[in-house]
This record gives structure tokens, sequence and C-alpha cells, in this order.
């Protein structure tokens, strides 16, 4: 995926990033309850060790920065926590002191710190400072046997604490929020990326054609006016819906092989990939180049043309073929003119027998006499095989594919379908497209347009010139 695409995925799964951020934060909340308070109290000591018998100031400099490390170990060890547990008073044991001390020296600037967390302030500072009030006096004893034999002794000068703490140090409740929420919001962009990375059907033209080994007719952008098909058929100003019929209207009609009077089945690989409103938008971009257009519903097992169409309820395609009605019977006028419609009627108990009887060719064929454009609207091609009988008696079949709906495994088992019945697929047409991916994407406005067919570009100053004749084009 280009950098664009990760970006797109995290805007589309937004819902997953704002949930997992809330997770992050309950969780954070819910830690930090369970988390017990400490108070902290630190002490600072200067360790100084005076001059002995032959040595000089810089031999006891470095024997002070030698022996810093002893004493910070000195603070955790078992004689001296045993006097901090007699000491301090605080009813604690020698464990829970010893795992309340931390020490630590810094050899550059000769300062042991030392500091002490506990869940109860007044016990963290009774013992700082009985460990402030005994560590100079450990130190004395610890280091009695080389200062008798002549070295200086080791002095600890309180310089800092034992401090006082009102508030706990942890847990930090504004922190840990923070990381909660930056947690959440992590794993919800890896799912969010993970989810795109994972989902593998058809978004781009370029991967549609590559799937089908076909060429794509016309990429049909989202567009509100193909959510109903009553609003396909009206009459309305500029449309990039209407261009893109009128681009598939002239794909098919330079497909090879195409009859004066042709049939065209519009089909797709699943239900509500929107092949009826592309049936509808090629009808009408026929209607409107002056042909006479039959959309003929040919789904008997879930009819709706008729009802979106704002039709009565009456025979159709299924009373025709069971010999319950003629063809000119059920014939529908539309709000154009040029166009008209045939329900599927009555819902039979054998849809595919129907389709596939010799009564369906001899509808067909009065169809072809009569209109210079019939269009199927068929089922889809999956579940069930009624389609596929549909367009093996078509002249061409145009194959509906949904933005985001089709994988490439089941578009192509769809062709090989088509193909077992020996029928001529026209090529794809991708439904449904964002305008970035439509044929629209960085087209003129809709206003600009409307006012380049009504400006007149000729030079007003120049006198009109006559067209130079010229040969009509080889075709």
């Amino acid at each position: 995926m280009e950098l664009a695409e990760y970006g797109r995925a995290i805007v589309r799964g937004w819902w997953i990033v704002l949930v997992c951020v809330v997770i992050g934060l309950a969780a954070a909340a819910v830690a930090t309850a369970r988390t017990p308070a400490a108070y902290q109290s630190s002490i600072k000591f200067y360790v100084v060790t005076a001059q002995g018998t032959g040595q000089s100031a810089l031999q006891a400099l470095e024997l002070s920065r030698g022996r810093i490390a002893a004493f910070a170990s000195l603070a955790k060890s078992d004689k001296f926590v045993d006097g901090l547990v007699r000491n301090s008073n605080t009813g604690l044991s020698a464990k829970d002191i010893a795992d309340s001390i931390s020490a630590s020296g810094d050899q550059a600037t000769l300062m042991l710190s030392i500091v002490v967390s506990l869940p109860d302030q007044a016990n963290t500072v009774a013992v700082a400072r009985a460990v402030a009030d005994n560590l100079g006096a450990s130190v004395t004893e610890f280091e009695a046997a080389r200062t008798a034999a002549g070295s200086g002794p080791t002095v600890l000068n309180l310089v800092a604490g034992p401090t006082v703490e009102t508030a706990p140090v942890s847990p930090r409740v504004g922190l840990n929020l923070a990381l909660g929420a930056l947690l959440g919001f992590g794993a919800g962009v890896a799912i969010a990326v993970s989810r795109r990375l994972m989902d593998k059907t058809l978004r781009t033209a370029e991967q549609v054609e590559e799937a089908s080994g076909l060429p794509l007719l016309a990429r049909i952008p989202v567009s509100p006016d193909a959510r109903k098909a009553i609003r396909i058929l009206e009459q309305r100003p500029v449309s990039l819906l209407d261009e893109a019929g009128r681009r598939l209207r002239t794909n098919i009609d330079h497909f090879p092989g195409m009859p004066s009077s042709a049939v065209v089945a519009v089909t797709s690989t699943r239900v509500g990939e929107g092949k009826t409103s592309v049936a509808l938008m090629l009808a009408r971009a026929w209607a409107d180049a002056g042909e006479r257009v039959l959309v003929v519903e040919a789904d008997l097992r879930n009819p709706r043309l008729a009802a979106e169409l704002g039709l009565a309820d009456g025979p159709g395609l299924a009373d025709v073929l069971a010999g319950r009605a003629a063809l000119g019977a059920v014939i529908r006028p539309t709000v154009h003119e040029r166009l008209q419609v045939v329900a599927a009627g009555t819902v039979p108990a054998n849809p595919t027998e129907l389709l596939g009887s010799r009564s369906a060719g001899t509808a067909l064929g009065q169809m072809r006499a009569k209109y210079s454009r019939v269009i199927i609207d068929t089922p889809a091609m999956q579940p069930y095989s009624d389609a596929a009988l549909l367009a093996a008696a078509a002249d061409c079949t145009v194959l509906v594919v949904m933005h985001r709906r089709v994988t490439p495994e089941l578009l192509k088992a769809t062709l090989r379908n088509l193909e077992l019945v020996n029928t001529r697929v026209a090529g794809v047409v991708l439904n449904a497209l964002p305008a970035r991916l439509s044929e629209a994407y960085k087209q003129p406005s809709e206003r600009f347009r409307a006012e380049e067919q009504t400006t007149d570009w000729a030079p007003v100053d120049m006198p009109a010139v006559p067209p130079v004749p010229h040969s009509a084009p080889r075709r």
C-alpha cells in the first residue's frame, strides 16, 4: 500500500481507534485505582574522608569515591535494617523496610542519595529520619578497623532531607491515563491498518482489469442519484453519473459483433452491487441517443423494479413465460418517453425453468423485433444459475463489480461460470467508486462545465473563417 492508503485506512477505521483509546483509558483508570499509593522521602549525604597518616588529599578523595558504593549497600544491609526496625518505631518488618529503601552513590559529586518509599506517609518519614540519624554511626563502625590502622575517618554530612511529601508520588493519574490513551491509539491504528492489509477486495480499476482480464467499460462514481431507480431516469443538469452512463453506452456500441437490435445482459457476482442502477443508466443513455429501449427485470425471485419506479403491481415477465399474459400487455412506460420496462411480475415457483424455457427465447425474439436495445437486468450470478441462462441468450454481458465488495477469487469464479455457457462478456463496470478513483476526479466543476457549454468562445473582433474541407476519419 501507498502511504496515503495507510492514512485512509486509519480514517475509515476511526471508530476502531476511538474504541481502543477508550479501552486504554479505562484500563489505565482501573490499574491506577488498584495501585496502592506510595509516599517518598529522600536524604542526601556528602561523603568526606579525612587525610590519614601518610595520605595526601588526593588519596583521601579517591578513597571516598571508592567507598561510596559500599555505603550505598550498607543502607540495605541486614544489620543496619534491624537497627532501623528498633529505632523507627513503625511496626514494620525488616523485609518491608529493606524493600522500601533505595540507595545510590555518585562518585563524581561524592553524594550518597537514599530514597524511602512506603504506602504510609508517617512511616515513610519515620524510616527516613532513622536512616539519617543512624547511617553515619554505622559507617564509623564499619570503618573502625581501617581508622585504627591510621587511615582518616569517613564522615557522612547530611546535606538534604529527610523530605516530607504531602502528596503520593504514585500512582501518577495523569501520566497513567496519557499512557493508556497512547497505547490504545497505537493499538487502534495497528488494527485499522491490519484490517486494510487483510482486505483483499477489489478497489481500483487496475485491480479489476488484472483480476478479470477484461476491459473496464465505465467507472460509476458514488452519487445520491443512483440510490433510487426513479431518479436515474429523471432529467437533471450536468451529472457525472450520466457521463459514466454515456461512456458505458459508447463502449458497448463499439463492442465487436453487436447487432443493430442488441440484447445486453447486466449482472453481478453478488446481490447488492448496483447492477439494476447500471442497467437503468445504460438504458437512459441509449434512450437519450434516440434508441427505443426496453429494460426487462429478470430477477424473478426478488422483484423490486416496479416498486422502485412507482409502477402499479401487475403481470410481468414471469406471467409471459408461463403463458398467462402477452408481452404487449406487460410493457410499462416510464418517465422517459423512449424507455419502457417489463417488470418481473408474479413470483413463480420455478424461476430457473421458466428462464430456460422455449417461451423465454420466443419472448426475447419479440423484444428484438420491437426495440433497438433490450437490457436484461438479471439476478446476481451467486448462488443461482438464472443469470447464466439469460447471459447465454444475450448478445453480450456487462459484469458489475462494486468497489470493496468482491475478491479476485470470486470474480474469477463468476467469469468461469459465464465462460462455461459461452457468454460474450463485453467488460466490467466498477460501481460506487469514491471521487478520488472515479473518472470525475480532478475534473472541472459542474458550474464551470455549464458555463463552458453556454459561452461563445469566438473572438469578437475577428471575422468568421470558413471551415477547411477535410475527409472523414477512417474507421
